[in-house]
């Protein structure tokens, strides 16, 4: 998507993939819960994860394209921040927590590799044609024996022209596992989902990966 596109979204607060609460798989499926390494957590709006993430004790290097979206984080936490020019980015900074403002694609000017990363709205906020690319900045960032959570969406009928967008798990495996090995770790259906229940969609699923990084 177009970076315009992207700005108008948060502009308008139009921004149903935000999520209030934690992640329920991040809560039940991170495997990494001690521990100071960093995570990376790209295209990471203002997601309340993060918060989840450093409390853990790991510092967060978030990726995020809407400096409005990082405004609202930082504020409605009730977090100070510094701003600090770093490479191509932004960034905004709260102790251990960054956010880096600018295009995510341009992270590998930063000359860091990471062990961690956990993506919940990332690969599905994409379209077809940059999902590859960002499969392939992926196994760039990643360091070998690195692991990925990544959570996706599943719906039918994939008539949606804007994201979220439906990620299935044969897509999943055609992205990454060149590089990377994938585990489902499991499947949520959202039963009571407002466009289920109006049966505009026969179903959607909420799916979490474990990709481990191939040495």
């Amino acid at each position: 998507m177009e970076a315009a596109f992207w700005h108008q979204k948060w502009k308008e607060n139009r921004i149903g993939f935000h999520q209030a609460d934690f992640n329920r798989w991040l809560q039940d499926a991170w495997s990494a819960r001690k521990g100071d390494e960093p995570v990376l957590v790209p295209l990471c709006g203002k997601s309340g994860d993060m918060l989840w993430l450093n409390r853990q004790g790991h510092p967060i290097d978030g990726f995020e394209l809407s400096e409005l979206a990082i405004g609202q984080f930082f504020r409605e936490n009730g977090l100070t921040e510094t701003v600090t020019e770093a490479g191509p980015y932004q960034c905004h900074q709260h102790e251990t927590l960054r956010i880096y403002q600018g295009d995510f694609f341009a992270a590998p000017k930063l000359d860091r590799r990471y062990r961690l990363a956990y993506d919940r709205a990332a690969l599905i906020a994409l379209p077809t044609p940059m999902r590859r690319q960002y499969a392939e900045l992926m196994s760039r960032l990643i360091e070998p024996d690195g692991q990925v959570l990544l959570v996706t969406l599943e719906y039918q009928p994939e008539q949606q022209q804007q994201p979220p967008f439906s990620v299935g798990e044969m897509e999943v495996r055609g992205l990454f596992e060149r590089d990377f090995s994938v585990e489902v770790l499991g499947r949520l259906a959202e039963l009571d989902h407002p466009r289920v229940q109006s049966g505009q969609l026969s179903y959607f699923d909420e799916v979490a990966y474990r990709l481990t990084r191939r040495a």
